[in-house]
Protein backbone atom coordinates (compact mmCIF):
# COMPACT_ATOMS: atom_id res chain seq x y z
CA UNK A 1 0.00 0.00 0.00
CA UNK A 2 1.19 3.53 -0.74
CA UNK A 3 0.96 5.37 2.61
CA UNK A 4 -1.53 4.83 5.42
CA UNK A 5 -5.21 5.01 4.63
CA UNK A 6 -7.54 7.00 6.86
CA UNK A 7 -11.22 6.18 7.19
CA UNK A 8 -13.28 3.47 5.55
CA UNK A 9 -16.71 3.50 3.94
CA UNK A 10 -18.87 0.78 2.49
CA UNK A 11 -20.47 1.22 -0.93
CA UNK A 12 -22.64 -1.17 -2.93
CA UNK A 13 -20.25 -0.79 -5.86
CA UNK A 14 -17.20 1.22 -6.87
CA UNK A 15 -16.69 2.39 -10.44
CA UNK A 16 -13.15 3.55 -11.16
CA UNK A 17 -13.14 5.96 -14.11
CA UNK A 18 -15.66 8.56 -15.21
CA UNK A 19 -15.45 8.34 -18.99
CA UNK A 20 -18.31 7.02 -21.08
CA UNK A 21 -17.57 3.42 -19.93
CA UNK A 22 -17.63 4.24 -16.23
CA UNK A 23 -20.69 6.46 -16.46
CA UNK A 24 -22.55 3.79 -18.42
CA UNK A 25 -21.64 1.04 -15.95
CA UNK A 26 -22.61 3.17 -12.93
CA UNK A 27 -25.93 4.08 -14.58
CA UNK A 28 -26.80 0.43 -15.16
CA UNK A 29 -25.81 -0.44 -11.57
CA UNK A 30 -28.17 2.27 -10.28
CA UNK A 31 -30.94 0.84 -12.44
CA UNK A 32 -30.27 -2.54 -10.81
CA UNK A 33 -30.84 -1.03 -7.37
CA UNK A 34 -27.22 -0.55 -6.29
CA UNK A 35 -25.65 2.61 -4.86
CA UNK A 36 -22.32 3.02 -6.65
CA UNK A 37 -19.51 5.45 -5.94
CA UNK A 38 -17.91 6.61 -9.20
CA UNK A 39 -14.48 8.20 -8.95
CA UNK A 40 -12.63 10.04 -11.71
CA UNK A 41 -9.00 11.13 -11.34
CA UNK A 42 -9.41 14.09 -13.69
CA UNK A 43 -11.45 17.18 -12.96
CA UNK A 44 -14.39 16.29 -15.18
CA UNK A 45 -16.44 13.32 -16.27
CA UNK A 46 -17.14 12.24 -19.84
CA UNK A 47 -13.62 11.53 -21.09
CA UNK A 48 -13.48 12.23 -24.82
CA UNK A 49 -17.07 13.47 -24.70
CA UNK A 50 -16.59 17.08 -23.64
CA UNK A 51 -18.23 20.42 -24.29
CA UNK A 52 -17.22 24.07 -24.41
CA UNK A 53 -18.59 27.41 -25.56
CA UNK A 54 -17.32 28.85 -28.84
CA UNK A 55 -18.93 32.03 -30.08
CA UNK A 56 -21.31 31.69 -27.15
CA UNK A 57 -22.73 28.36 -28.35
CA UNK A 58 -22.13 25.14 -26.41
CA UNK A 59 -20.54 22.55 -28.71
CA UNK A 60 -18.92 19.15 -28.50
CA UNK A 61 -15.14 19.53 -28.24
CA UNK A 62 -14.33 15.82 -28.52
CA UNK A 63 -16.55 13.09 -29.91
CA UNK A 64 -19.69 14.49 -31.52
CA UNK A 65 -21.35 11.31 -32.77
CA UNK A 66 -20.96 7.57 -32.90
CA UNK A 67 -21.09 4.75 -35.41
CA UNK A 68 -24.41 2.99 -34.97
CA UNK A 69 -23.86 -0.64 -34.00
CA UNK A 70 -26.30 -2.81 -32.11
CA UNK A 71 -28.86 -1.47 -29.67
CA UNK A 72 -26.90 -0.87 -26.45
CA UNK A 73 -26.17 2.82 -27.08
CA UNK A 74 -29.42 3.81 -28.76
CA UNK A 75 -31.59 2.03 -26.16
CA UNK A 76 -29.66 3.80 -23.41
CA UNK A 77 -30.35 7.15 -25.04
CA UNK A 78 -34.05 6.32 -25.25
CA UNK A 79 -34.15 5.31 -21.57
CA UNK A 80 -32.50 8.62 -20.66
CA UNK A 81 -35.12 10.54 -22.65
CA UNK A 82 -32.59 11.70 -25.25
CA UNK A 83 -33.28 11.70 -28.96
CA UNK A 84 -30.87 10.45 -31.58
CA UNK A 85 -30.24 12.50 -34.69
CA UNK A 86 -28.50 11.78 -37.95
CA UNK A 87 -26.19 14.45 -39.38
CA UNK A 88 -27.74 16.85 -41.83
CA UNK A 89 -26.27 17.06 -45.31
CA UNK A 90 -24.00 14.78 -47.27
CA UNK A 91 -20.25 14.51 -46.58
CA UNK A 92 -17.54 14.74 -49.23
CA UNK A 93 -14.14 13.24 -49.94
CA UNK A 94 -11.19 15.44 -50.93
CA UNK A 95 -9.08 13.25 -53.19
CA UNK A 96 -6.12 13.48 -55.58
CA UNK A 97 -6.84 13.11 -59.29
CA UNK A 98 -7.03 9.82 -61.09
CA UNK A 99 -4.41 9.35 -63.77
CA UNK A 100 -5.31 10.02 -67.42
CA UNK A 101 -7.12 7.04 -68.85
CA UNK A 102 -8.57 5.96 -65.50
CA UNK A 103 -11.73 8.01 -65.85
CA UNK A 104 -10.29 11.26 -64.54
CA UNK A 105 -11.29 14.76 -65.48
CA UNK A 106 -9.41 17.33 -63.43
CA UNK A 107 -5.69 17.12 -62.77
CA UNK A 108 -6.11 18.70 -59.33
CA UNK A 109 -7.29 17.47 -55.95
CA UNK A 110 -11.07 17.75 -55.81
CA UNK A 111 -14.30 17.03 -53.96
CA UNK A 112 -16.36 13.90 -54.42
CA UNK A 113 -19.64 13.00 -52.75
CA UNK A 114 -19.67 9.91 -50.58
CA UNK A 115 -21.26 7.05 -52.49
CA UNK A 116 -24.98 6.71 -51.79
CA UNK A 117 -24.80 3.07 -50.80
CA UNK A 118 -21.58 2.25 -48.95
CA UNK A 119 -20.41 1.24 -45.47
CA UNK A 120 -17.23 3.09 -44.39
CA UNK A 121 -16.46 3.41 -48.09
CA UNK A 122 -17.15 -0.21 -49.14
CA UNK A 123 -19.78 -0.02 -51.88
CA UNK A 124 -22.83 -2.22 -52.14
CA UNK A 125 -22.63 -1.78 -55.92
CA UNK A 126 -19.06 -1.21 -57.19
CA UNK A 127 -20.37 -0.28 -60.65
CA UNK A 128 -22.65 2.50 -59.40
CA UNK A 129 -21.95 5.81 -61.13
CA UNK A 130 -20.90 7.61 -57.95
CA UNK A 131 -18.41 4.84 -57.16
CA UNK A 132 -16.96 4.80 -60.69
CA UNK A 133 -16.53 8.58 -60.52
CA UNK A 134 -14.24 8.15 -57.52
CA UNK A 135 -12.21 5.02 -58.30
CA UNK A 136 -12.32 4.88 -62.10
CA UNK A 137 -13.84 2.36 -64.49
CA UNK A 138 -11.12 -0.29 -64.42
CA UNK A 139 -10.93 -0.32 -60.62
CA UNK A 140 -14.74 -0.53 -60.48
CA UNK A 141 -14.74 -3.57 -62.78
CA UNK A 142 -12.12 -5.20 -60.54
CA UNK A 143 -14.24 -4.44 -57.47
CA UNK A 144 -17.32 -5.96 -59.10
CA UNK A 145 -15.49 -9.29 -59.40
CA UNK A 146 -16.14 -9.62 -55.66
CA UNK A 147 -19.51 -11.10 -56.63
CA UNK A 148 -17.77 -13.94 -58.54
CA UNK A 149 -15.38 -14.92 -55.77
CA UNK A 150 -16.21 -17.70 -53.32
CA UNK A 151 -17.46 -16.46 -49.97
CA UNK A 152 -14.40 -17.99 -48.32
CA UNK A 153 -11.98 -15.70 -50.18
CA UNK A 154 -10.42 -13.34 -47.66
CA UNK A 155 -12.67 -14.50 -44.80
CA UNK A 156 -11.01 -17.72 -43.66
CA UNK A 157 -9.17 -18.14 -40.36
CA UNK A 158 -5.89 -18.37 -42.25
CA UNK A 159 -6.46 -15.01 -43.98
CA UNK A 160 -5.07 -11.74 -42.57
CA UNK A 161 -7.50 -10.16 -40.14
CA UNK A 162 -6.76 -6.53 -40.93
CA UNK A 163 -9.31 -4.40 -42.76
CA UNK A 164 -6.99 -3.44 -45.64
CA UNK A 165 -6.21 -7.06 -46.53
CA UNK A 166 -9.88 -8.01 -46.36
CA UNK A 167 -11.04 -5.17 -48.64
CA UNK A 168 -8.17 -5.72 -51.08
CA UNK A 169 -8.86 -9.45 -51.26
CA UNK A 170 -12.50 -8.91 -52.12
CA UNK A 171 -12.58 -5.67 -54.13
CA UNK A 172 -9.01 -4.66 -54.97
CA UNK A 173 -6.83 -1.71 -54.23
CA UNK A 174 -8.99 0.89 -55.95
CA UNK A 175 -11.73 0.61 -53.33
CA UNK A 176 -9.16 0.47 -50.56
CA UNK A 177 -7.15 3.52 -51.64
CA UNK A 178 -9.84 5.83 -52.96
CA UNK A 179 -12.67 5.02 -50.55
CA UNK A 180 -11.87 2.94 -47.49
CA UNK A 181 -8.45 4.36 -46.58
CA UNK A 182 -9.50 8.06 -46.70
CA UNK A 183 -12.72 7.42 -44.78
CA UNK A 184 -11.20 5.15 -42.13
CA UNK A 185 -8.17 7.42 -41.70
CA UNK A 186 -10.45 10.41 -41.21
CA UNK A 187 -12.84 8.73 -38.78
CA UNK A 188 -10.49 6.47 -36.83
CA UNK A 189 -7.14 8.31 -37.21
CA UNK A 190 -5.57 5.00 -38.24
CA UNK A 191 -4.67 3.10 -41.38
CA UNK A 192 -6.95 0.17 -42.29
CA UNK A 193 -3.84 -2.02 -42.53
CA UNK A 194 -3.46 -1.58 -38.76
CA UNK A 195 -7.09 -2.28 -37.84
CA UNK A 196 -8.82 -5.57 -37.15
CA UNK A 197 -11.73 -5.89 -39.58
CA UNK A 198 -13.79 -7.74 -36.98
CA UNK A 199 -13.35 -4.89 -34.48
CA UNK A 200 -14.00 -1.96 -36.84
CA UNK A 201 -16.77 -3.73 -38.78
CA UNK A 202 -18.07 -6.51 -36.52
CA UNK A 203 -19.71 -9.37 -38.37
CA UNK A 204 -18.88 -8.14 -41.86
CA UNK A 205 -16.36 -10.87 -42.69
CA UNK A 206 -18.76 -13.52 -41.40
CA UNK A 207 -21.64 -12.06 -43.42
CA UNK A 208 -19.41 -12.02 -46.52
CA UNK A 209 -18.72 -15.74 -46.10
CA UNK A 210 -22.39 -16.51 -45.53
CA UNK A 211 -23.86 -14.32 -48.29
CA UNK A 212 -21.10 -15.04 -50.79
CA UNK A 213 -19.77 -11.53 -51.43
CA UNK A 214 -18.68 -8.38 -49.64
CA UNK A 215 -21.10 -6.28 -51.69
CA UNK A 216 -24.01 -8.44 -50.51
CA UNK A 217 -22.83 -8.15 -46.91
CA UNK A 218 -22.67 -4.35 -47.17
CA UNK A 219 -26.13 -4.24 -48.76
CA UNK A 220 -27.47 -6.26 -45.82
CA UNK A 221 -25.90 -3.84 -43.32
CA UNK A 222 -27.44 -0.88 -45.11
CA UNK A 223 -30.85 -2.54 -45.23
CA UNK A 224 -30.78 -3.16 -41.48
CA UNK A 225 -29.88 0.49 -40.96
CA UNK A 226 -32.79 1.68 -43.08
CA UNK A 227 -35.13 -0.49 -41.02
CA UNK A 228 -34.08 1.01 -37.67
CA UNK A 229 -36.86 2.75 -35.77
CA UNK A 230 -34.72 4.69 -33.30
CA UNK A 231 -33.94 7.74 -35.40
CA UNK A 232 -30.39 6.62 -36.19
CA UNK A 233 -31.09 4.93 -39.49
CA UNK A 234 -30.67 6.23 -43.01
CA UNK A 235 -27.54 6.39 -45.13
CA UNK A 236 -25.19 7.79 -42.52
CA UNK A 237 -23.12 5.55 -40.26
CA UNK A 238 -23.12 8.35 -37.70
CA UNK A 239 -25.67 9.23 -35.08
CA UNK A 240 -25.62 11.94 -32.45
CA UNK A 241 -27.64 13.15 -29.52
CA UNK A 242 -30.00 15.94 -30.45
CA UNK A 243 -28.50 19.05 -28.91
CA UNK A 244 -24.98 17.60 -28.63
CA UNK A 245 -23.35 14.37 -27.51
CA UNK A 246 -22.32 16.03 -24.24
CA UNK A 247 -25.98 15.81 -23.22
CA UNK A 248 -25.50 12.05 -22.88
CA UNK A 249 -22.73 12.25 -20.29
CA UNK A 250 -24.57 15.07 -18.50
CA UNK A 251 -27.70 12.92 -18.30
CA UNK A 252 -25.81 9.84 -17.12
CA UNK A 253 -24.18 11.71 -14.26
CA UNK A 254 -27.45 13.35 -13.21
CA UNK A 255 -29.28 10.01 -13.23
CA UNK A 256 -26.54 8.27 -11.23
CA UNK A 257 -26.67 10.91 -8.51
CA UNK A 258 -30.48 11.07 -8.51
CA UNK A 259 -30.56 7.29 -8.02
CA UNK A 260 -28.47 7.33 -4.86
CA UNK A 261 -25.02 7.00 -6.39
CA UNK A 262 -22.21 9.50 -5.95
CA UNK A 263 -19.71 10.97 -8.41
CA UNK A 264 -16.37 12.36 -7.24
CA UNK A 265 -13.85 13.96 -9.57
CA UNK A 266 -10.18 14.64 -8.76
CA UNK A 267 -10.23 11.28 -6.95
CA UNK A 268 -8.23 8.28 -8.12
CA UNK A 269 -7.82 4.64 -7.11
CA UNK A 270 -4.36 3.89 -5.74
CA UNK A 271 -4.59 0.16 -5.01
CA UNK A 272 -7.03 -2.70 -5.33
CA UNK A 273 -7.01 -5.89 -3.27
CA UNK A 274 -9.41 -8.64 -2.22
CA UNK A 275 -11.11 -8.19 1.16
CA UNK A 276 -9.31 -9.69 4.14
CA UNK A 277 -12.38 -11.37 5.59
CA UNK A 278 -12.69 -8.90 8.46
CA UNK A 279 -15.92 -7.13 9.25
CA UNK A 280 -16.22 -3.63 7.88
CA UNK A 281 -16.74 -0.54 10.00
CA UNK A 282 -20.12 -0.59 11.74
CA UNK A 283 -20.19 -4.37 11.93
CA UNK A 284 -21.14 -4.95 8.30
CA UNK A 285 -20.28 -8.28 6.70
CA UNK A 286 -16.83 -8.61 5.14
CA UNK A 287 -16.48 -6.97 1.74
CA UNK A 288 -15.14 -8.78 -1.30
CA UNK A 289 -12.86 -5.87 -2.21
CA UNK A 290 -10.99 -3.01 -0.62
CA UNK A 291 -9.76 -0.10 -2.67
CA UNK A 292 -7.52 2.75 -1.60
CA UNK A 293 -8.60 6.07 -3.09
CA UNK A 294 -7.05 9.54 -2.76
CA UNK A 295 -7.40 13.10 -4.05
CA UNK A 296 -5.47 13.79 -7.24
CA UNK A 297 -3.88 16.65 -9.10
CA UNK A 298 -2.85 17.00 -12.72
CA UNK A 299 0.10 15.02 -14.00
CA UNK A 300 3.14 16.57 -15.73
CA UNK A 301 1.21 16.96 -18.99
CA UNK A 302 -2.54 16.99 -19.74
CA UNK A 303 -2.34 13.49 -21.26
CA UNK A 304 -0.51 11.98 -18.26
CA UNK A 305 -2.35 10.13 -15.51
CA UNK A 306 -3.15 12.43 -12.56
CA UNK A 307 -1.06 11.87 -9.44
CA UNK A 308 -2.15 11.38 -5.78
CA UNK A 309 -2.33 14.55 -3.71
CA UNK A 310 -3.67 13.87 -0.23
CA UNK A 311 -4.57 11.26 2.37
CA UNK A 312 -6.02 7.95 1.28
CA UNK A 313 -9.28 6.45 2.39
CA UNK A 314 -10.56 2.92 1.89
CA UNK A 315 -13.68 1.88 0.02
CA UNK A 316 -15.07 -1.53 0.96
CA UNK A 317 -17.40 -3.07 -1.61
CA UNK A 318 -18.52 -6.33 -3.17
CA UNK A 319 -18.52 -4.96 -6.72
CA UNK A 320 -15.74 -3.13 -8.56
CA UNK A 321 -15.77 -1.87 -12.15
CA UNK A 322 -12.34 -0.84 -13.42
CA UNK A 323 -13.24 1.59 -16.20
CA UNK A 324 -10.24 3.93 -16.18
CA UNK A 325 -7.50 4.36 -18.77
CA UNK A 326 -5.23 1.45 -19.60
CA UNK A 327 -2.19 2.52 -17.60
CA UNK A 328 -4.11 3.06 -14.37
CA UNK A 329 -6.22 -0.06 -14.88
CA UNK A 330 -3.23 -2.35 -15.45
CA UNK A 331 -1.50 -0.90 -12.40
CA UNK A 332 -4.52 -1.78 -10.26
CA UNK A 333 -4.97 -5.24 -11.75
CA UNK A 334 -1.35 -6.20 -11.12
CA UNK A 335 -2.15 -6.14 -7.40
CA UNK A 336 -4.64 -9.01 -7.64
CA UNK A 337 -3.18 -12.20 -6.14
CA UNK A 338 -3.10 -15.16 -8.49
CA UNK A 339 -3.44 -13.17 -11.70
CA UNK A 340 -0.59 -14.25 -14.02
CA UNK A 341 1.86 -11.47 -14.83
CA UNK A 342 1.50 -12.34 -18.53
CA UNK A 343 -2.15 -11.29 -18.44
CA UNK A 344 -1.32 -7.66 -17.68
CA UNK A 345 1.89 -7.51 -19.71
CA UNK A 346 0.30 -5.34 -22.38
CA UNK A 347 1.81 -2.66 -24.58
CA UNK A 348 -1.15 -0.38 -25.16
CA UNK A 349 -1.04 1.45 -28.51
CA UNK A 350 -1.10 5.24 -28.54
CA UNK A 351 -2.89 7.12 -31.27
CA UNK A 352 -1.72 10.11 -33.25
CA UNK A 353 -1.82 13.48 -31.48
CA UNK A 354 -5.02 15.18 -32.57
CA UNK A 355 -5.69 18.90 -32.82
CA UNK A 356 -9.14 20.32 -33.51
CA UNK A 357 -9.48 23.95 -34.50
CA UNK A 358 -13.04 25.29 -34.30
CA UNK A 359 -13.92 28.74 -35.57
CA UNK A 360 -17.10 30.78 -35.70
CA UNK A 361 -17.23 33.41 -38.43
CA UNK A 362 -19.57 35.57 -40.41
CA UNK A 363 -19.38 34.04 -43.89
CA UNK A 364 -22.46 34.36 -46.14
CA UNK A 365 -20.77 32.23 -48.83
CA UNK A 366 -20.99 29.19 -46.54
CA UNK A 367 -24.79 29.37 -46.45
CA UNK A 368 -24.89 27.29 -49.63
CA UNK A 369 -23.10 24.45 -47.77
CA UNK A 370 -20.37 24.00 -50.42
CA UNK A 371 -18.98 20.85 -48.74
CA UNK A 372 -22.25 19.51 -47.33
CA UNK A 373 -21.83 18.39 -43.73
CA UNK A 374 -18.06 18.33 -44.18
CA UNK A 375 -15.28 16.40 -45.84
CA UNK A 376 -12.46 13.93 -45.23
CA UNK A 377 -9.06 14.53 -46.80
CA UNK A 378 -7.21 11.57 -48.26
CA UNK A 379 -3.93 10.79 -46.52
CA UNK A 380 -0.97 12.34 -48.32
CA UNK A 381 0.07 10.07 -51.14
CA UNK A 382 -3.22 8.16 -51.43
CA UNK A 383 -3.20 7.28 -55.04
CA UNK A 384 -4.92 8.38 -58.10
CA UNK A 385 -2.69 6.59 -60.65
CA UNK A 386 -4.06 4.06 -63.07
CA UNK A 387 -2.20 1.23 -61.39
CA UNK A 388 -4.97 1.32 -58.76
CA UNK A 389 -7.12 -0.82 -61.02
CA UNK A 390 -4.66 -3.57 -61.78
CA UNK A 391 -5.23 -6.75 -63.74
CA UNK A 392 -8.63 -8.38 -63.38
CA UNK A 393 -7.36 -11.72 -62.22
CA UNK A 394 -9.40 -12.33 -59.11
CA UNK A 395 -12.29 -14.28 -60.53
CA UNK A 396 -10.27 -17.45 -60.83
CA UNK A 397 -8.73 -17.26 -57.37
CA UNK A 398 -9.35 -20.20 -55.11
CA UNK A 399 -11.03 -20.31 -51.71
CA UNK A 400 -9.16 -18.71 -48.86
CA UNK A 401 -6.89 -16.64 -51.10
CA UNK A 402 -6.04 -13.29 -49.60
CA UNK A 403 -3.49 -11.83 -52.00
CA UNK A 404 -5.92 -12.31 -54.84
CA UNK A 405 -4.88 -9.56 -57.21
CA UNK A 406 -1.65 -7.81 -58.06
CA UNK A 407 -2.87 -4.22 -58.19
CA UNK A 408 0.34 -2.75 -59.53
CA UNK A 409 1.16 -0.91 -56.33
CA UNK A 410 4.42 -0.62 -54.48
CA UNK A 411 4.78 -2.89 -51.42
CA UNK A 412 2.26 -1.90 -48.75
CA UNK A 413 -0.40 -0.92 -51.29
CA UNK A 414 0.64 2.73 -51.66
CA UNK A 415 0.88 4.60 -54.92
CA UNK A 416 4.26 4.67 -56.59
CA UNK A 417 3.57 8.30 -57.56
CA UNK A 418 2.00 10.14 -54.61
CA UNK A 419 0.27 13.43 -55.30
CA UNK A 420 0.99 16.26 -52.85
CA UNK A 421 -1.98 17.39 -50.77
CA UNK A 422 -2.64 21.16 -50.77
CA UNK A 423 -3.88 21.29 -47.14
CA UNK A 424 -2.66 20.20 -43.71
CA UNK A 425 -6.10 19.32 -42.31
CA UNK A 426 -7.35 15.74 -42.42
CA UNK A 427 -11.02 16.69 -42.10
CA UNK A 428 -13.38 19.63 -42.05
CA UNK A 429 -16.84 19.67 -40.47
CA UNK A 430 -19.38 22.38 -41.25
CA UNK A 431 -20.80 22.12 -37.74
CA UNK A 432 -23.60 24.65 -38.12
CA UNK A 433 -24.87 22.74 -41.16
CA UNK A 434 -24.17 19.21 -39.92
CA UNK A 435 -25.89 19.75 -36.57
CA UNK A 436 -28.85 22.16 -37.02
CA UNK A 437 -28.99 23.04 -33.29
CA UNK A 438 -25.50 24.58 -33.54
CA UNK A 439 -26.59 26.78 -36.43
CA UNK A 440 -29.79 27.78 -34.66
CA UNK A 441 -27.95 28.81 -31.48
CA UNK A 442 -25.39 30.84 -33.42
CA UNK A 443 -28.08 32.62 -35.41
CA UNK A 444 -29.93 33.46 -32.19
CA UNK A 445 -26.73 34.93 -30.76
CA UNK A 446 -25.26 36.67 -33.79
CA UNK A 447 -27.87 36.91 -36.55
CA UNK A 448 -27.74 35.35 -40.04
CA UNK A 449 -24.73 34.13 -42.03
CA UNK A 450 -22.72 33.03 -38.98
CA UNK A 451 -21.19 29.57 -39.32
CA UNK A 452 -19.10 27.16 -37.28
CA UNK A 453 -16.34 25.11 -38.90
CA UNK A 454 -14.06 22.54 -37.30
CA UNK A 455 -10.78 21.43 -38.86
CA UNK A 456 -9.05 18.28 -37.60
CA UNK A 457 -5.30 17.69 -37.73
CA UNK A 458 -2.98 14.82 -36.85
CA UNK A 459 -2.18 11.55 -38.59
CA UNK A 460 -0.29 8.45 -37.44
CA UNK A 461 3.47 8.81 -37.77
CA UNK A 462 3.39 12.58 -38.13
CA UNK A 463 4.60 15.16 -35.58
CA UNK A 464 2.24 16.88 -33.17
CA UNK A 465 0.31 19.25 -35.42
CA UNK A 466 0.95 22.97 -35.10
CA UNK A 467 -2.16 24.95 -35.97
CA UNK A 468 -3.16 28.58 -35.69
CA UNK A 469 -5.86 30.78 -37.18
CA UNK A 470 -3.84 31.56 -40.30
CA UNK A 471 -3.27 27.87 -41.07
CA UNK A 472 -6.92 27.05 -40.44
CA UNK A 473 -8.24 29.84 -42.66
CA UNK A 474 -5.88 28.81 -45.46
CA UNK A 475 -7.19 25.25 -45.29
CA UNK A 476 -10.80 26.48 -45.25
CA UNK A 477 -10.19 28.45 -48.45
CA UNK A 478 -8.55 25.48 -50.20
CA UNK A 479 -11.23 23.00 -49.14
CA UNK A 480 -14.41 25.06 -49.50
CA UNK A 481 -13.48 27.77 -51.98
CA UNK A 482 -14.62 30.35 -49.39
CA UNK A 483 -12.05 32.85 -48.12
CA UNK A 484 -12.75 34.00 -44.57
CA UNK A 485 -10.96 37.15 -43.50
CA UNK A 486 -9.56 37.19 -39.93
CA UNK A 487 -11.64 40.22 -38.99
CA UNK A 488 -14.87 38.28 -39.69
CA UNK A 489 -13.93 35.55 -37.20
CA UNK A 490 -16.07 35.93 -34.07
CA UNK A 491 -14.34 33.26 -31.96
CA UNK A 492 -12.02 30.30 -32.29
CA UNK A 493 -10.60 27.54 -30.10
CA UNK A 494 -7.83 24.96 -30.44
CA UNK A 495 -8.38 21.71 -28.52
CA UNK A 496 -5.79 18.93 -28.36
CA UNK A 497 -6.35 15.26 -27.64
CA UNK A 498 -2.96 13.61 -27.09
CA UNK A 499 -2.43 9.99 -26.15
CA UNK A 500 -5.79 8.74 -27.38
CA UNK A 501 -6.27 5.05 -28.11
CA UNK A 502 -6.42 4.13 -31.80
CA UNK A 503 -8.60 1.27 -33.07
CA UNK A 504 -6.81 -1.89 -32.05
CA UNK A 505 -4.81 -4.34 -34.13
CA UNK A 506 -5.76 -8.03 -34.32
CA UNK A 507 -2.73 -8.97 -32.19
CA UNK A 508 -3.63 -6.48 -29.46
CA UNK A 509 -7.23 -7.69 -29.45
CA UNK A 510 -6.01 -11.22 -28.78
CA UNK A 511 -4.01 -9.99 -25.78
CA UNK A 512 -7.01 -8.22 -24.26
CA UNK A 513 -9.14 -11.31 -24.81
CA UNK A 514 -6.54 -13.29 -22.87
CA UNK A 515 -6.72 -10.75 -20.02
CA UNK A 516 -10.52 -10.92 -19.92
CA UNK A 517 -10.40 -14.73 -19.83
CA UNK A 518 -8.00 -14.62 -16.89
CA UNK A 519 -10.26 -12.17 -15.02
CA UNK A 520 -13.54 -13.98 -15.74
CA UNK A 521 -13.37 -16.28 -12.67
CA UNK A 522 -12.62 -13.35 -10.31
CA UNK A 523 -15.78 -12.65 -8.32
CA UNK A 524 -17.15 -9.12 -8.12
CA UNK A 525 -14.67 -7.53 -10.53
CA UNK A 526 -15.18 -6.30 -14.07
CA UNK A 527 -12.88 -4.40 -16.43
CA UNK A 528 -14.18 -2.21 -19.23
CA UNK A 529 -13.25 0.84 -21.31
CA UNK A 530 -12.04 1.44 -24.85
CA UNK A 531 -8.69 -0.28 -24.28
CA UNK A 532 -10.47 -3.63 -23.80
CA UNK A 533 -13.79 -3.00 -25.56
CA UNK A 534 -12.44 -1.51 -28.77
CA UNK A 535 -12.79 2.13 -29.76
CA UNK A 536 -16.05 3.80 -30.62
CA UNK A 537 -18.88 4.83 -28.30
CA UNK A 538 -21.20 2.02 -29.40
CA UNK A 539 -18.55 -0.63 -28.68
CA UNK A 540 -17.61 0.89 -25.32
CA UNK A 541 -21.23 1.29 -24.18
CA UNK A 542 -22.10 -2.28 -25.15
CA UNK A 543 -19.07 -3.66 -23.30
CA UNK A 544 -19.70 -1.53 -20.19
CA UNK A 545 -23.36 -2.49 -20.02
CA UNK A 546 -22.49 -6.16 -20.27
CA UNK A 547 -19.95 -5.78 -17.45
CA UNK A 548 -22.45 -3.97 -15.22
CA UNK A 549 -25.07 -6.58 -16.02
CA UNK A 550 -22.83 -9.38 -14.81
CA UNK A 551 -22.15 -7.58 -11.53
CA UNK A 552 -25.80 -6.70 -11.01
CA UNK A 553 -26.76 -10.29 -11.74
CA UNK A 554 -24.44 -11.52 -8.99
CA UNK A 555 -25.82 -9.03 -6.43
CA UNK A 556 -27.37 -10.83 -3.50
CA UNK A 557 -26.16 -14.28 -4.54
Amino acid sequence: MSGEAVGERRWDALVIGGGIAGLTAAWDLVRAGLRPLLIEARGYTGGLVAAGRIGGARMDLGAEGFVVRGQAATSMLADLGLRTAAPHGRPRLFLPPLAPGAGAGSSQWGLHRFPDHAYLGIPADPLAADVVAIIGEEAARRAAQDADLPGTAGTGPEDPGDLASFVTARMGTGVLERLVRPIVAGIHSADPADLAADVVMPGLRRATAELGSLSAAVAAVLERRRARQDGAGGRSVDAAVEGGLFRLTDALRETIEAGGGSVRTRTGAQWLRPGDGQDCAGGEAPAAWRVGIAPTRRGPTPSDEPVPDGSQEVVATDHVVVACSAGAALRLLRGIPGLPASATDLTVPVGAPIARFTLVARAPELSGEPVGSGLLVAPTGVAGPAELAGPAAAASAGPGASGLVSDGMVPGGRSARPVACPVRAKALSHLSAKWPWVGAELRALHGPDVHALRLSYGRPGQPRPQVDLQVALGDVAALTGVRIEPETVIDHMLVRWDGTLPPVTPAYRERTRHLEEQLAPVTGLEVTGAWVAGTGIAAVVEHARAAAGRLAGSHGR
